[in-house]
């Protein structure tokens, strides 16, 4: 039994459609979502979808600048953050969960209202990876005080 050529493009043609289906779907489950606020000392990110996080996948990740003003974070490359559980805010009153990274596509600031990024987190033996993006959240009153 052979098969035309046209068979042959057509079956092609059919792979390549399935593929492109069925790859953004998978690879979407990867994507977390949420909210980042700029504080004085850092800018926190409280991330939702996050596929091995406890707590319904969510996940607090603070970047810590380690000085008081407007804090400046670099694109592109890799920064430290310490990783809370949800409902925390890095205040010293929460237990610091695991350490990871970010990489952040965009700044976020001055006044930037997106950014979007990866992460890494190595998490209770587990390798926390993927991509999220956060909207800009402000407060008429901060809820971290530097001094």
């Amino acid at each position: 039994m052979s098969v035309s050529l046209f068979g042959r493009i057509r079956i092609c043609v059919n792979a390549v459609v399935l593929s492109l289906v069925i790859l953004p779907t998978a690879s979407s489950s990867q994507n977390a979502t949420g909210h980042f606020e700029v504080y004085c000392d850092g800018v926190g990110f409280f991330l939702a979808k996050v596929d091995g996080a406890p707590a319904a996948g969510k996940l607090f990740l603070f970047l810590y600048m380690g000085f008081p003003g407007t804090p400046y974070v670099p694109k592109e490359a890799w920064q430290d953050v310490y990783v809370y559980r949800d409902g925390c805010i890095a205040d010293g009153k929460c237990e610091v969960l695991a350490h990871g990274k970010v990489w952040l596509d965009d700044v976020p600031m001055p006044d930037a209202r997106r950014v979007s990024g990866k992460y890494k987190i190595e998490l209770n033996g587990q390798h926390l990876r993927g991509q999220f993006t956060a909207i800009r959240h402000d407060y008429k009153h901060p809820p971290r005080l530097c001094m």
